[in-house]
């Protein structure tokens, strides 16, 4: 079990991620949709840094375009990058080509009527992995709470058992469900945010931090 803590921005967050035992830690970087959780490049390449070896970074963002997008990698030094904007498949395909080679692509679709939203099948050849939101219908809900929708865990798994690519689930996991997930879904990781957090929302709490990364492990003992 793989498992990410996204929306890392400051040396705490960094240091409760460590501390929690994640595998990723993920920045969110390039702006679209409202969120808190942006930061600088300069930023992201600082606190990527700082990491230590087996914890791996990964840009997290709203960009469309490839150029624009490459611009983010070049300035951080991070090549693994999470699209969340809704790129198009012209536009994954010159990402692709633009990447060193050892880069990670990891295309963001959303469970909307029991359907992927983008259609993934068409990126299978360009990307690395599938995030698969199962929670959150729209790229602009990142990072919030969207008490109108509900898990598809059933939809997810299968998602995950027709997929030749890694899937990583997410879309408000916490310590209280990712367990449940884990179990239903047998994803190949899990990826939480807004649900780690402190209660003033400024940080990473550790306590929730610490919850999620054990729930998720002893989930597939």
């Amino acid at each position: 079990m793989r498992i990410k803590i996204c929306g890392i921005r400051n040396q705490d967050d960094v240091d409760v991620a460590v501390k929690a035992d994640a595998d990723a830690v993920g920045f969110l970087v390039g702006q679209l949709h409202a969120s808190t959780d942006f930061i600088l490049p300069s930023t992201a390449s600082r606190l990527a840094s700082e990491l230590p070896p087996y914890i791996t970074p990964v840009i997290v963002t709203h960009l469309k375009e490839a150029d624009k997008i490459m611009e983010i990698i070049l300035r951080t030094g991070i090549s693994n990058v999470q699209l969340h904007g809704g790129s198009s498949l012209p536009e994954v395909k010159k990402l692709r080509d633009l990447m060193p080679l050892c880069s990670k692509i990891i295309l963001s679709t959303y469970i909307v009527d029991n359907k992927c939203v983008p259609e993934i099948k068409q990126f299978y050849p360009f990307i690395d992995a599938v995030l698969l939101d199962a929670y959150n219908r729209e790229p602009n809900l990142i990072g919030q709470e969207n008490v109108s929708n509900s898990y598809n865990w059933e939809f997810s798994a299968n998602v995950v058992k027709e997929c030749p690519l890694p899937v990583i689930l997410a879309g408000a996991l916490d310590g209280s469900n990712v367990a449940e997930a884990v179990k239903l879904v047998k994803p190949y990781g899990v990826d939480a945010n807004n649900r780690l957090k402190t209660e003033d929302g400024k940080g990473r709490s550790l306590e929730k931090c610490i919850n999620f990364v054990r729930n998720a492990r002893n989930a597939t003992i």
